[in-house]
């Protein structure tokens, strides 16, 4: 790449994770995500290693190397490295190369999302194989993609949730919705640890939830150059 950043965004998938590893593809599978602020800077890293959030496809943006070839090089899919080069609200087709098929605003999603630490980083590579219900990662991805086009917050809450319902059939630890508000979690990413996603009703049930607990901070969506 020619150009390199100083800043480059962190990401959070909603559905259909998995499928843009390309052995793992799916015919009409879609994968779901959004940039998310703060952002990454080699300096700044802001979240922590193995967290399941785009940090990989980030620091080689910021180094100046191909963020899509550097994750597929690695052993993970391309969804890291497209979303963090787009930025946006974004539905891509799952194959073997990214490519884009929605890009919507992120205003449904300001004020309403949260990562919370597990303690315990992950390994996308080392959990490729993990068995896992890829019919239902398609139809989470449906739902998402339907929520994105539609402007649907509470249907994308449903995708996501319904992701989570695959997470725990795999054998992942279960994420307790008790905070007034919370409409769905999962974890990010390949899940078995690193970050897990909170979605929020309201603004405020956002930011009480984040003042309680210190394992958990704000985010927002981000996008570049949107009109």
């Amino acid at each position: 790449m020619e150009d390199r950043q100083v800043e480059v965004p962190a990401r959070v998938d909603f559905a259909g994770g998995w499928l843009d590893v390309p052995q793992l593809a799916r015919p009409r599978g879609r994968i779901v995500n959004c940039t998310i602020t703060p952002m990454i800077s080699l300096n700044k890293p802001h979240y922590n290693h193995g967290g399941g959030v785009g940090g990989s496809a980030a620091y080689a943006m910021l180094k100046g190397d191909n963020p899509v070839q550097a994750e597929l090089a690695s052993g993970c899919g391309w969804q890291d490295g497209a979303i963090v080069q787009e930025t946006g609200l974004c539905v891509w087709a799952s194959g073997s190369t990214p490519k884009l098929l929605c890009k919507m605003s992120v205003d449904m999603l300001r004020g309403r999302m949260a990562l919370q630490w597990t303690g315990t980083p992950h390994s996308t590579p080392d959990i490729l194989h993990t068995s896992r219900d890829y019919d239902r990662i398609v139809s989470a991805g449906d739902i998402a993609a339907s929520a994105v086009g539609s402007g649907m917050y509470e249907r994308l809450c449903l995708a996501v949730a319904a992701s989570y319902k695959v997470q725990r059939d795999e054998g992942m630890e279960p994420i307790t919705l008790d905070q007034a508000g919370c409409l769905a979690a999962k974890y990010c990413g390949s899940g078995w640890g690193g970050y897990i996603l909170r979605m929020y009703a309201r603004t405020q049930q956002r930011d009480d939830a984040v003042q309680r607990d210190a394992s958990m901070f704000a985010i927002e969506p981000y996008i570049r150059n949107w009109v």
